[in-house]
Parts: structure tokens; C-alpha cells; sequence
């Protein structure tokens, strides 16, 4: 009898494992408008810069971050990281090759050393004057003209043994840095270290990260950690890569109390089926585009 069953019962149970693996695919390509409609009238969302206007300028550099200013977003994510004599810089990767003409790790070259570099040529030869900025000259051109996410990025390296304490002294530094900036981690150590060593240290824990498979995310790291995520406040922030999202899973994720921003789409027609989904923000690289959204949805 249970092999007959599950003999007969294969085809539904393969067919209901499809329909949720294409859940995605199905609501962006059928069901989801792309179009500016009346639905999204008074919609509320955080536009987010992705290291900076990433799509504009060359990422993690004062020009993107200026730029993304002049765009008016509401905030925008930047990405820190140790050098070998523990200065804290800007930058996104653990090597240096993709986004300067430098070689090797980031932590085993100096302050001194890594600002010699050329950050902008490889993004267009215009930047070629564009450095590697120290996080405390990144957020002093900010200056709070805009909210600041800091990603911690996480290194299993002695260099970060006080990583999060060093940061929370560069924010204390900053006018009312308290209010502006905010430090985010997939990783729960630093949060609970930054937090421990000053809670008026606005922070938050990712549940799922940037560089998490999101597949892998969605479905075994959201559910094996929703309840402990609801017992800790400071765990309130899903920003699932949009190709992931549907309107039922935002929907599931708004019902637990998560806030849901989505990253990077980089185009108007994902930008506007994400904001018919229901998401509280978007992190994209052309927040020009979205800002342009924005204005036509105030417009309705």
C-alpha cells in the first residue's frame, strides 16, 4: 500500500516542490505588474545606495557615496574592512584585484600602503583619482545628509579581534553619529560585541546576507532561524536577493515582522514588480532610477 502510494503520489508532491522552487519566476514573469499603476499610490520605500551609487561611480569611493547624495536616497550601504596595521577602510572584497590595480589580501598591505592604490580606473578612467577611503573619511563627507549602513564584513584573521569596538568609536566621533548610523552584520558576533560595548549603537543582524546563496537562504536559513530572530529586536531586517521574492513570501515575512529590502535590482521593470511585491526597500546601484519611482509615484 505505501509503495503504491507513494508510487501514485510522486507526480503531485515533484509537481508542488516545482511550483515552489519557479514561485519567484512565476510572480516576476505572469502575475506581477511592471507598470506605475494606481496599487502603489502612497507607497512608502527606502531607497538604498548600494556602496554608494555603485552603477554611476566606482563602488565604495567618496564619488559614490557624493553621488548618491545628489540623488537624495535615504541611506547608503558601504562595506568595511581591516587593513594590516588595523585601520578600518572601505571596501568590499578580501582581495584587491577587481576593483584596483593592486594584487593580493586587502589585510596584508598598509593604510599607507593600499592608499597609494587606484580605486576608480577600472570603473571608468574619469575616476582615476578615486582612493581607498578610511570608513572615518567616508563618514565625514556623508556627514548625515542621509542614514548609513555599515556592513561588517566577516574575517577570521586577528586583525578583528576589537573590529566592532573600533567601529563604535569612529561613530561617536561623528555629529550625532548615533542617529545616522547604523551597523549591520550577518555575522552575530560583531553585533553583539558593538552592542555589549555601547547600546546606543544603533545595529542590526541580517539573517540573510549579501553573499548568502539565496536559494540556500530563502529556504534553510530564514526557517531554522525565524524564532530566534523573533526573541531579538535587534534581528528585524530580511534583504533576500529579489530574484527570491514573491508577494506571498514578502507577505510571510512581514507577518513574522521582518522588514523586507531587497537587493540590487538595477532595472526600472524589477525595481517597480519589487515595489509591487510590498518591500520596504530596495538596495540597487542606479538609485537614480528608482529615485525616478519615487517622483512618479508621488506624482499619482
Amino acid at each position: 500500500m505505501t509503495k503504491k502510494f507513494l508510487l501514485y503520489s510522486s507526480p503531485v508532491v515533484l509537481m508542488f516542490m516545482s511550483i515552489a522552487l519557479f514561485e519567484p519566476w512565476i510572480y516576476r514573469t505572469f502575475i506581477t505588474s511592471s507598470e506605475i499603476n494606481e496599487r502603489l499610490k502612497g507607497e512608502h520605500f527606502d531607497i538604498i545606495a548600494h556602496k554608494g551609487a555603485s552603477g554611476l561611480a566606482p563602488e565604495n569611493t567618496l564619488a559614490a557615496f557624493e553621488k548618491a547624495i545628489e540623488i537624495g536616497v535615504d541611506m547608503i550601504e558601504l562595506d568595511v574592512r581591516n587593513t594590516g596595521d588595523e585601520e578600518i577602510i572601505v571596501f568590499h572584497d578580501e582581495t584587491l584585484e577587481r576593483t584596483t590595480n593592486g594584487t593580493g589580501l586587502v589585510h596584508d598591505y598598509t593604510l599607507a600602503e593600499l592608499k597609494e592604490l587606484d580605486a576608480g580606473s577600472w570603473f571608468d578612467p574619469k575616476f582615476s583619482d578615486q582612493k581607498i577611503p578610511t570608513i572615518k573619511e567616508a563618514l565625514d563627507l556623508i556627514n548625515g545628509r542621509c542614514k548609513v549602513l555599515i556592513e561588517i564584513k566577516h574575517m577570521d584573521h586577528p586583525h578583528y579581534h576589537d573590529f566592532a569596538e573600533k567601529l563604535v568609536d569612529v561613530i561617536r566621533e561623528e555629529p550625532n553619529g548615533y542617529e545616522w548610523i547604523i551597523l549591520q552584520s550577518y555575522d552575530v558576533e560583531y553585533i553583539e560585541e558593538a552592542h555589549k560595548y555601547d547600546d546606543h549603537v544603533q545595529t542590526k543582524k541580517l539573517m540573510i546576507g549579501e553573499d548568502s546563496a539565496p536559494l540556500i537562504s530563502f529556504y534553510v536559513e530564514t526557517k531554522m532561524h525565524l524564532g530566534r530572530a523573533k526573541e531579538d529586536d535587534r534581528m528585524k531586517a530580511l534583504n533576500p536577493e529579489f530574484h527570491t521574492l514573491s508577494t506571498r513570501r514578502v507577505f510571510r515575512m512581514h507577518a513574522r515582522g521582518f522588514e523586507v529590502y531587497t537587493y540590487a535590482p538595477n532595472t526600472r521593470e524589477d525595481m517597480v514588480k519589487m515595489l509591487h511585491m510590498g518591500v520596504d526597500g530596495i538596495i540597487t546601484d542606479y538609485p537614480n532610477i528608482l529615485m525616478d519611482l519615487r517622483n512618479e509615484i508621488e506624482a499619482l
